[in-house]
């Protein structure tokens, strides 16, 4: 192997180990999917319906099942 190439060589491992690697753009929409999930539920766990003021006219809260019928 020619002495260019061995420097090239060495130069180009050099860079590649200094770089900092980027996560792949389907794994940050997947981890932004998730994110979104988790914070809707618990946006519809701590303000959700619970057993107060029912959902709809008529509706009868089930201590048994924990939601409204």
């Amino acid at each position: 192997m020619s002495t260019k190439k061995q420097l090239r060589r060495a130069k180009r491992e050099k860079e590649e180990g200094t770089k900092r690697s980027k996560l792949n753009p389907a794994t940050m929409f997947m981890l932004s999917v998730v994110a979104a999930v988790v914070l809707l539920g618990a946006v519809a766990f701590f303000f959700g319906t619970g057993a107060g003021e029912p959902p709809y006219p008529g509706a009868v809260w089930s201590p048994e099942h924990g939601h409204w019928h």
